[in-house]
């Protein structure tokens, strides 16, 4: 006869804790972005500081809501249910899928990072086949790891997120020692308005918090999740913000603002100036960890997000299918395939080229998710037709959140607003597909 207590164990034991949750919010959010961005901003001067403290703002502000929503749906799904509950089904799968397209761009791009961070530490790697192999080879490993469980998946990416924190701590140790100030005596060095610049730098180092919610998305694999996800959130958002702004900073201080734009490894020279080669290869090595981290967390959200819609019926059945794990592995197995179809396509063309493309669609998509959400809990009030006093902390929430997700689509550029557009329209037709068709 089947113990029903040891069955329950075993199931809670496979879900996430308070520490998993939070690494799993700290792991998507701190990836290769981080070892890339000063790179980019170099060139705007000492206020992309201020383009960090912005972004790390809204990344609060979202953070806030997503922590409410969580609340007043403990155990659901994340952005899905919150948006179908404010807007209505088809709106709700329209931005989950868009979400779920970044996802997918954002794997493509992680696998891209950690073959060409690789290829610094083994050349073989710089031939196109080899690392053509090589990025595949990663996306398999990943969703293996996965396919373990969500606790499994889980302790990897609270191991990966302890380790990529180190060098960007070491960044800040090192610059008590060689803080030059003369780095930011001139605010703005791009030439362009500082209304501009904020613009530009806040929509550039946004995209390092990109996994607000991720602790939302595996509510299922989560261990109380009305207590354990609003702290998840919250928690792992601020640590991730104070690790960003102090070690760009810090990164700001070690290195002159025109040696920084020509850096293609600004972490790694930073630490090569008081460490040597070896220190520069350490963090080449971190890097790596960072981006493998990242693309852990985002690899259990890739598989979670098509159950979530195929439960509601809205995608085929296969995406719901569970191992004994408890574990989409049918669904895990599909989207990697996809990801490798992804790293396939974009090798024939510039490898940085198609990386930023990658990742500026991809945020694009995922700030439409953003957009919506951050409306999810009013429109909920209006169709529960609460009284008005019940509006204004959420109002409080919403209305700059809104803004500020607009000002950042605005950002990304239209190029990218274009792609995501197309890429967002693919849901259309699936979604009559299956609600008249299936």
């Amino acid at each position: 006869m089947l113990n029903c207590n040891s069955y329950m164990g075993d199931k809670n034991n496979n879900k996430l804790g308070l520490k998993e949750s939070i690494s799993l919010v700290v792991g998507n959010m701190i990836g290769a972005g981080i070892f890339m961005l000063p790179a980019s901003l170099a060139k705007f001067g000492s206020i992309s500081i201020f383009g960090w403290i912005i972004s790390g703002f809204g990344a609060i502000l979202i953070a806030l809501i997503f922590k409410r929503l969580s609340q007043k749906f403990p155990g659901k799904s994340g952005p899905f249910h919150y948006t179908k509950e404010g807007f209505g089904e088809f709106l709700g799968f329209f931005v989950v899928w868009g979400y779920w397209v970044s996802i997918l761009l954002t794997n493509a791009a992680l696998a891209i990072a950690i073959t060409s961070y690789s290829g610094v530490l083994f050349p073989i790697l710089q031939n196109n086949v080899q690392s053509i192999m090589f990025s595949i080879f990663v996306i398999i490993v990943i969703a293996i790891i996965n396919n373990y469980g969500i606790k499994a998946a889980g302790k990897f990416q609270l191991v990966t997120s302890i380790l990529k924190i180190l060098p960007l701590l070491l960044t800040i140790v090192i610059a008590f020692f060689v803080f030059n100030t003369d780095h930011f005596i001139t605010l703005n060095t791009s030439g362009e308005s500082n209304f501009n610049a904020l613009t530009a730098t806040a929509a550039l180092t946004f995209f390092a918090f990109m996994g607000i919610e991720s602790a939302t998305i595996p509510a299922e694999g989560t261990h109380n999740p009305s207590k354990t996800i609003p702290k998840a959130t919250m928690i792992g958002s601020i640590l991730t913000i104070c690790i960003y702004l102090f070690s760009s900073i810090a990164l700001m201080g070690i290195i002159s603002p025109i040696e920084l734009a020509n850096s293609t490894a600004p972490f790694a020279d930073a630490t090569g100036i008081v460490l040597g080669n070896i220190g520069k290869n350490t963090i080449a090595i971190f890097a790596i960890i960072a981006a493998l981290g990242a693309l852990n967390g985002w690899t259990l959200l890739q598989a979670e997000i098509p159950k979530s819609l195929a439960q509601e019926g809205l995608l085929g059945s296969s995406f719901k299918e569970l191992n004994k794990k408890n574990v989409p592995s049918k669904g895990l197995f599909i989207t990697s395939s996809i990801v490798c179809a992804l790293i396939l396509i974009n090798y024939s063309k510039g490898l940085v080229d198609i990386f930023t493309f990658l990742i500026l669609t991809g945020t694009f998509c995922a700030l439409i998710l953003y957009l919506f959400t951050s409306l999810s809990e009013i429109l909920i009030l209006i169709k529960q037709k609460k009284p008005m006093i019940n509006f204004i902390q959420p109002l409080l929430l919403a209305l700059p959140a809104f803004g500020f997700t607009l000002w950042m689509i605005i950002g990304t550029g239209g190029e990218s607003i274009f792609y995501g557009i197309l890429l967002l329209s693919i849901s259309v037709p699936i979604y009559i597909y299956y609600k008249k068709f299936v």
